[in-house]
């Protein structure tokens, strides 16, 4: 069958970066029910609608992975997770992996279908990621709310003495632990499971500092243990406070979040006065994230100690 024609001129316009990454953006704003990842040789997709999706799309995603050079695809469909998190609606191609893996520059990840709604990597934290492995040679990095690990791997990758992921997931730091040892990084990579806030707390008491610190919060996460949830505006200026204090002089800090609540300008203004001597913009997406003159909704800064 034929590609919907929003499709084929996606693809078109990714031709350069889909010979180059093999990660990589297909759809972002081309269709307002779909955005579409090709991770290796697995297309993942977000779907951003109560319907399920038709037949007719099934096979359009066939098609798609295909002219984008992956043999499976995944379709997840997004649900508010704050209102109901157990909910779960997903759709895949026949015979498609439950696991893969899939490389980016050298690195190499472990993607799952089976967790949450992405399969383990962001794509618009690609930039960032290069970023943190360029600057962390020789650098103690903590790596908060870690997820599966990625910018820790891309530290310890980067030269990195020392890595610790801290994340209140166990499934996700296992999950973790396995992209570390895929590349042989597991010996200076160290796993914590309990909140970030609690850790920088016992970091503090103990006076154990970073040379480095990765900030990559989710926008809301539920209380546990009748603790308060997080609310990332609320949290956020605290928190990084709190991890600017744990720098050594030179030291940096980066702090990103896709929180649609506040513009980058707004983000920036609720960063400073907290103890930087300078603060930087961060990476944005890359060019397969096609924003059309609006503002990205990763925003990112680096806070120099």
């Amino acid at each position: 069958m034929s590609l919907p024609r929003i499709f084929t001129e996606a693809i078109e316009r990714r031709q350069g970066l889909l010979a180059m990454e093999p990660c990589v953006r297909l759809l972002h704003l081309d269709d307002p029910t779909l955005r579409c990842d090709r991770f290796g040789q697995v297309c993942w997709g977000y779907w951003y609608s109560e319907e399920d999706p038709s037949p007719q799309l099934h096979a359009e995603l066939d098609d798609l992975s295909r002219i984008a050079g992956a043999d499976h695809w995944h379709l997840h469909g997004m649900s508010d997770r704050g209102r109901d998190p157990n909910r779960r609606r997903h759709w895949s191609s026949a015979e498609a992996p439950v696991s893969w893996q899939a490389t980016e520059d050298d690195l190499q990840f472990i993607l799952r279908s089976d967790r949450g709604q992405s399969p383990g990597l962001f794509l618009d934290q690609r930039d960032n990621r290069r970023w943190v492995r360029k600057n962390s040679a020789g650098r103690r990095v903590a790596n908060l709310f870690s997820y599966t690990g990625a910018f820790g791997v891309a530290a310890a990758c980067g030269g990195a003495t020392h890595v610790e992921q801290i994340d209140v997931s166990r499934p996700y730091l296992d999950w973790s632990s396995q992209n570390a040892q895929m590349n042989a990084v597991d010996e200076v990579i160290a796993h914590t499971a309990v909140d970030a806030q609690l850790f920088l707390s016992g970091c503090q008491k103990r006076s154990r500092p970073f040379d480095a610190i990765i900030c990559d919060p989710p926008s809301f996460a539920r209380g546990r243990r009748g603790r308060p949830a997080w609310q990332v505006i609320d949290h956020l200026p605290g928190l990084v406070q709190r991890a600017l204090e744990l720098l050594t002089p030179d030291g940096w800090l980066l702090v990103t979040s896709n929180h649609e609540g506040w513009s980058r300008e707004q983000m920036r203004n609720a960063l400073k006065g907290l103890g930087s001597k300078r603060i930087e913009a961060a990476a944005e997406p890359g060019k397969d994230f096609e924003y059309d003159g609006e503002e990205s909704r990763l925003k990112g800064f680096v806070l120099w100690r």
